[in-house]
């Protein structure tokens, strides 16, 4: 549970500083904003799936501004944390039947969902990231260790620290 719960508290402090970062670079285009949602919405994909639901309704791909995401971000944090932490070590393992987007079925365990769910939101940040270098912008460090490192010295200034 320690690794789950630790790449989930990551993704919500990527996603947050990440948006941090877009603040300041407020010409962010188009493509920025639609890889966001993006990853926003499939959070909400696969954590509805998780609690056992349809997630048909859902569009994962849709141009959007960058000021609607922060309280999706917000509200996919908090629903990812109450999810969380109603698992156990055990939970990890269990089976999930859900319907992809197009109406396949599948069978995942809730530890590979999990996992997955973070790692693509890590890709689809880099990609965001090499958007912001093309538009002559900084990139935002979102990498694991830059996060690991904050939360072992709250105090150290990490910016740029890289890996």
């Amino acid at each position: 549970m320690r690794t789950i719960r630790q790449m989930m508290t990551h993704m919500a402090w990527a996603n947050d500083s990440l948006l941090a970062g877009l603040r300041d670079h407020p010409e962010a285009g188009k493509e920025i904003g639609r890889l966001f949602r993006h990853i926003l919405v499939a959070e909400l994909v696969w954590l509805t799936r998780l609690e056992g639901k349809s997630s048909a309704r859902w569009s994962l791909w849709e141009d959007s501004e960058l000021a609607s995401l922060e309280s999706f971000a917000q509200d996919n944090e908090q629903r990812y944390k109450r999810y969380i932490d109603g698992l156990t070590d055990e939970d990890l393992d269990r089976i999930v039947e859900y319907k992809n987007q197009s109406g396949a079925k599948f069978r995942t365990s809730i530890r590979d969902i999990l996992t997955h769910v973070a790692l693509h939101g890590q890709y689809h940040r880099g990609q965001i990231n090499s958007a912001i270098r093309r538009q002559s912008g900084s990139p935002v460090s979102l990498d694991f260790i830059v996060y690991s490192r904050m939360i072992a010295a709250p105090h150290s200034d990490e910016k740029g620290a890289g890996s």
